[in-house]
């Protein structure tokens, strides 16, 4: 099957997306923990991708089974989270710098709604997604480096794009719900020196 891949300009993606600064900017941890609407970790069940109802913009969803909320928010075991980009038949289209959500994965996710809609999209682009991995018998967060496009862009050598073994610096899970907590309660970025 023949495979024809659209590139969004950027305009159509700003076009079609909420806008906000936090959409190009590197945010404080603060600050994006505070935004969001849910803060959960969880497993990405399953995933598809369609249509929006204009047909202009491919969004991909996915399923996430939740097992834990942070900070003082609780809600259903199941949610939905929709993010730009995907592919539908033989369209392909990628959200150059958004995040990618893959089946299997195991994540902790900051989550805000997408203006005038009940969906949850990952709050602030990647920012609002880690990975969890067992790094010597500790569960540890460590940020996704992965994101949709990569292909597209001139990597560093020897980095694959689903390279998991150098995925940079990493905390606990215990650190995570302390830097929740503290961001909930006002504090600045409180965010502790990372392990190797």
């Amino acid at each position: 099957m023949q495979r024809r891949t659209l590139l969004l300009s950027l305009a159509l993606l700003i076009l079609s997306l909420p806008l906000s600064a936090s959409q190009f900017i590197k945010l404080p941890f603060d600050q994006v923990a505070r935004e969001s609407a849910l803060i959960v970790r969880g497993t990405v069940e399953n995933t598809w991708s369609q249509w929006d109802d204009a047909h202009e913009v491919i969004f991909t969803y996915a399923t996430i089974r939740v097992n834990r909320y942070f900070g003082e928010t609780t809600g259903p075991d199941m949610l939905v989270v929709r993010e730009a980009g995907g592919t539908v038949g033989d369209y392909t289209q990628e959200a150059i710098g958004f995040p990618m959500v893959r089946r299997g994965e195991l994540v902790v996710l900051l989550l805000s709604q997408w203006e005038g809609s009940n969906d949850y999209r990952i709050h602030a682009f990647n920012q609002g997604k880690f990975l969890v991995r067992m790094r010597n018998g500790v569960e540890v967060l460590v940020e996704d480096p992965v994101k949709q496009g990569d292909g597209r862009l001139e990597r560093p050598r020897g980095v694959q794009q689903n390279a998991v073994e150098d995925e940079g610096e990493s905390f606990t899970m215990a650190e995570f719900a302390a830097m929740v907590e503290s961001a909930r309660a006002g504090d600045r970025d409180q965010r502790p020196r990372a392990q190797k």
